[in-house]
């Protein structure tokens, strides 16, 4: 814990560095106002007379605003991003899916090798997003939710498994093309 400029900085996750509800959807203008006034504040060129110690702790606060910054500006990281936040994610997890989806990918997986056509294999790829479509169908209003404090358990586990499924077919997808 290191005290720049009046300003406590410890370890804290993004949203809290941009004063933001943690939640799957970032309100865009309220993240860039923050993030603009962070690097006004701590941008390393307003710190080149500074001492070391500051000079490194601007760089290593503007940087960490940046990281922060990037990662709640893309969708597809937010949501692995909060669920580890909230302990519903854990690293290297083996999460296992349900033998049925995995049945479904598999039947997938051969009706694509077994395509020889352009409109056959568009087929496939069709199916896949259709499932994805389906997956998030019942889960997009939590996604919604403008905080994950007003979701229940229940529905951070749906979330997770989304993810997973959602993880998976978007690995499918990349394998098709």
């Amino acid at each position: 814990m290191v005290i720049l400029h009046n300003i406590l900085i410890i370890n804290m996750n993004y949203f809290e560095l941009f004063g933001l509800p943690i939640g799957f959807k970032v309100d865009a203008s309220m993240l860039r106002a923050a993030f603009m006034d962070i690097q006004k504040a701590y941008h390393p060129d307003k710190f080149t007379q500074g001492t070391e110690e500051e000079q490194s702790l601007a760089l290593e606060h503007s940087a960490n605003a940046n990281k922060g910054f990037s990662l709640l500006n893309n969708k597809e990281k937010i949501l692995p991003y909060v669920l580890e936040l909230k302990g519903y994610l854990i690293t290297d997890e083996k999460y296992a899916l349900s033998p049925d989806f995995l049945m479904e990918m598999m039947e997938l997986n051969e009706a694509w090798m077994e395509a020889d056509t352009q409109p056959e294999k568009d087929y496939v790829i069709a199916q896949v997003n259709t499932i994805k479509n389906e997956i998030s169908t019942p889960i997009q209003a939590l996604l919604e939710a403008p905080s994950v404090d007003a979701i229940s358990e229940e529905g951070m586990l749906q979330i997770k498994e989304y993810y997973y499924k959602k993880k998976y077919l978007d690995r499918i997808l990349a394998d098709f093309r």
